[in-house]
């Protein structure tokens, strides 16, 4: 599925759709967010935790490489993996994701890591074209790509 959007709002929009998807999620949602720098890879994650409830700011993990949240009852991590050389780096910051594991995790530069290849992954490929940009979601999971598919980005109601 692909996602043209050419404005703040109809990122707004599209966070609003994945945050309620993510309220209701009761496992582990891996979000793998590939993109060029400039992209709205952040800006998308922001909007997505400020619409599942965050109050408070949401920084670029550029520096910090992962930022941890705690919002509707669930662990989330937020990590930049730009600065990291490997998969032990990313190793080494402690976070612990198993089979069992419940939350969410975004993830920018995943190419700097191998997949998980378990809990619900969800693939998204940012790009930009002057000022619009887009996103290519892939995913198994139908109930994600069904809520998604209810929204117009392009004419919100």
């Amino acid at each position: 599925m692909k996602i043209d959007i050419s404005n703040l709002t109809q990122t707004e929009l599209l966070g609003e759709k994945i945050a309620e998807f993510l309220i209701r999620f009761n496992g582990l949602a891996i979000f793998y967010l590939d993109g060029e720098l400039g992209t709205g890879k952040t800006t998308l994650v922001r909007e997505i935790l400020k619409a599942m409830g965050w109050k408070g700011a949401v920084k670029s993990p550029t520096f910090s490489i992962l930022e941890e949240y705690y919002i509707a009852g669930k662990d989330i991590f937020h990590s930049d993996l730009y600065r990291l050389e490997n998969q032990n780096d990313f190793e080494m910051l402690g976070v612990e994701i198993n089979e069992n594991s419940k939350g969410i995790l975004f993830i920018e530069w995943p190419e700097k890591i191998s997949n998980f290849n378990f809990g619900e992954e969800f693939f998204l490929k940012l790009s930009l074209s002057g000022q619009n940009r887009s996103i290519e979601l892939q995913t198994n999971n139908k109930k994600f790509l069904n809520c998604i598919n209810r929204i117009n980005i392009n004419n919100p109601i």
